[in-house]
């Protein structure tokens, strides 16, 4: 999974709840009022973020956060987000998926598999 920005900590993103966000890079789409351009156009990428080391940030803080926002970018357009976002399960967490619904076969596994 490319990881293009990581909040460890935001009281915003999923009302109600405690959560870390995790920032996908890529996006299908060029909408000219996209708050997250840097995650959109290659230029202007940032480094990013190794999978590993926010998997295990949020293992050691499952106990402090309610869940996981995922977003973007578009989050769909990674091949292994099932495979990601089943970590996060597997670690305890619930996730919130933000996402632009350009990818409806994605959505739909996603939501077959309780992910």
């Amino acid at each position: 999974m490319i990881i293009g920005g990581f909040t460890k900590l935001s009281t915003i993103d999923w009302p109600g709840k405690l959560a870390a966000v995790i920032f996908t890079r890529g996006c299908n789409f060029r909408c000219p009022w996209c708050h997250n351009k840097s995650l959109v156009w290659p230029e202007l990428y940032g480094p990013e973020i190794p999978g590993p080391e926010v998997l295990a940030y949020l293992e050691k803080r499952k106990s402090y956060l309610d869940g996981v926002v995922v977003t973007g970018g578009e989050p769909t357009i990674q091949k292994d987000l099932p495979a990601f976002l089943k970590k996060i399960k597997n670690i305890g967490l619930k996730v919130k998926l933000d996402t632009n619904g350009s990818n409806p076969n994605m959505l739909e596994y996603l939501l077959q598999e309780g992910l």
